[in-house]
């Protein structure tokens, strides 16, 4: 009965030593002394030596103890989770401890435990000079210049924009083209009637050419005054088309022979190919400087009924 006793606290001590090994697992800071919110990485790797070893490994939250974890990064090698490397930061001064932790291990059927030792880490509080980094704060700081000092720097510019404005004004001016004086508005009758005139004075032996070409400008004297005074474009119609115009105006009582008579000529020269002699080319003449005065006349009449 006491071998069987003794058997038994064998056992058991053999499985609480076993149970508490800690196959030389511990923390390793990458360094022992760090400042307030200065990061450093934590590592927790199984020794090669125990790699057939089927861990079971915790779960890490946001946070180690007084520790704040930045980043968790598992070690795996096939289907075996071997180790963690970890970025931790601490906002608390002084001796910091990593705390402790559990892992299991597989052996045959049986899960039993680890215990990983805590770890000291130094934390270091900044070093404040009190006199070169603390000043007194100004109402008012003096920002080393005024703007008062700057005026005559300013009048002297403005003084100068306006030479160069005033500059610009006299050079445009002289390069502008001075106006041209407007030729005087020519009355449209003392226009047809010096171009009657001289087609007057052309009262010579003509060529055929020039004959044509003499009751071509007396029409076409008729037909600027017509369009200039009375505003119809008679310069594309044929004779019998302005005279069938004309008689629906209130001159054709006054003009209505005359216009008759130079239409008539004119087409006899341009297309029977007729050669009137000097005479007929003064009658012809005539007959257009009367139409001429008869519009003027009319003309003149409407005018003084509207004063009127």
């Amino acid at each position: 009965m006491n071998h069987r006793f003794v058997l038994f606290l064998l056992f058991c001590c053999s499985l609480y030593a076993k149970g508490q090994t800690s196959f030389g697992l511990k923390w390793k800071a990458e360094k022992d002394t760090v400042s307030i919110g200065e990061p450093f990485n934590l590592e927790l790797r199984l020794p090669e030596a125990k790699l057939k070893k089927t861990m079971v490994w915790p779960e890490f939250a946001d946070s180690l103890g007084a520790f704040e974890l930045l980043q968790v990064q598992w070690m795996d090698s096939a289907d075996l989770r071997f180790g963690i490397l970890m970025q931790a930061v601490v906002y608390d001064s002084g001796t910091v401890q990593i705390p402790g932790i559990s892992l299991g291990f597989i052996d045959g059927l049986d899960t039993l435990m680890v215990e990983i030792p805590s770890h000291t880490i130094e934390v270091l509080a900044p070093q404040v000079n009190m006199e070169a980094d603390f000043q007194d704060i100004l109402a008012n700081p003096d920002p080393g210049y005024h703007w008062h000092e700057y005026l005559p720097w300013l009048g002297l510019l403005a003084l100068m924009l306006l030479l160069a404005l005033a500059m610009w004004l006299i050079v445009r001016k002289r390069k502008q083209p001075k106006p041209q004086p407007l030729a005087p508005k020519i009355d449209p009758f003392d226009a047809a009637m010096d171009a009657l005139n001289q087609l007057k004075e052309l009262q010579g032996s003509l060529s055929d050419a020039q004959i044509k070409e003499f009751y071509t400008q007396t029409v076409d004297a008729l037909r600027t005054l017509v369009d200039q005074v009375y505003d119809l474009d008679v310069s594309e119609m044929t004779s019998s088309e302005w005279l069938a115009l004309w008689k629906r105006r209130p001159e054709q009582e006054s003009t209505g022979i005359e216009l008759n008579y130079v239409l008539h000529i004119a087409d006899l020269v341009k297309f029977a190919k007729q050669q009137p002699g000097p005479a007929e080319r003064t009658q012809l003449i005539e007959a257009a400087v009367a139409f001429v005065q008869a519009c003027r006349r009319y003309s003149h009449s409407l005018t003084t009924r509207s004063h009127e």
